[in-house]
């Protein structure tokens, strides 16, 4: 099986530009989608086979590096 990983500056593309369009394909909210406009090299998202997945970074530390 092959993965299909794509960006959402890739995939505005498809839409023309269509971010509401871009939205509801993934089935996400727009305010999503420009957010994740200028993530270009897919260090903070990505959509996998029309999933779309997000970095959670550091979830679990707080600000001092601990549990």
């Amino acid at each position: 099986m092959n993965a299909e990983i794509r960006t959402i500056p890739d995939m505005l593309v498809d839409t023309y530009g269509n971010q509401s369009e871009l939205a509801r394909r993934l089935h996400i909210n727009r305010e999503t989608i420009s957010k994740y406009l200028n993530d270009k090299d897919a260090k903070h998202h990505a959509i996998v086979n029309g999933v779309f997945m997000t970095a959670r970074g550091d979830s679990g530390k707080n600000r001092w590096g601990k549990r």
